[in-house]
């Protein structure tokens, strides 16, 4: 009787163990995804050329009307763009890479320069009670 039990506590033990280690590598995969999440846009991001793209008015109108609704988000990476525009607004890009805040500057800037009435309704439309228009302009006018 007493080997019985003991084999029967050790594979009673064996099943707790592998379960706790199930359980730790569930915590371990939605702590990265979040680190993820957290760390920053992705890098991708990094490749798209806002020269060209501001460069190019008929480019260029797309993305605006994508953002602003008035268009179809078919270019590349347009539809991302439109659903990250609000945070990166609120937190003046707190989660984009030096590259990526680069060329958000760039591209405010040449919207608010090449495109005054545009820019109006972005404003309008991502911070219409004017809640992060002075940090975000505070940062399209600095540099990193």
């Amino acid at each position: 009787m007493g080997q019985a039990s003991g084999i029967k506590s050790a594979v009673s033990n064996s099943g707790r163990i592998r379960n706790h280690l199930i359980t730790m590598n569930t915590y371990l995969v939605v702590v990265l995804a979040l680190a993820a999440c957290v760390l920053g846009y992705d890098e991708i991001y990094d490749k798209i050329d806002v020269d060209k793209i501001i460069g190019d008015d008929a480019l260029f109108t797309s993305y605006i009307n994508c953002m602003l609704d008035k268009g179809p988000c078919s270019v590349e990476h347009s539809a991302d763009f439109r659903k990250l525009l609000p945070e990166v607004i609120a937190t003046c890009c707190a989660k984009c890479t030096p590259i990526q805040k680069k060329n958000v500057r760039k591209t405010v800037t040449a919207l608010t320069e090449k495109r005054p009435d545009d820019f109006k309704e972005f404003r309008a439309k991502y911070d219409p009670d004017s809640k992060y228009e002075k940090d975000f302009t505070a940062f399209v006018m600095g540099s990193d």
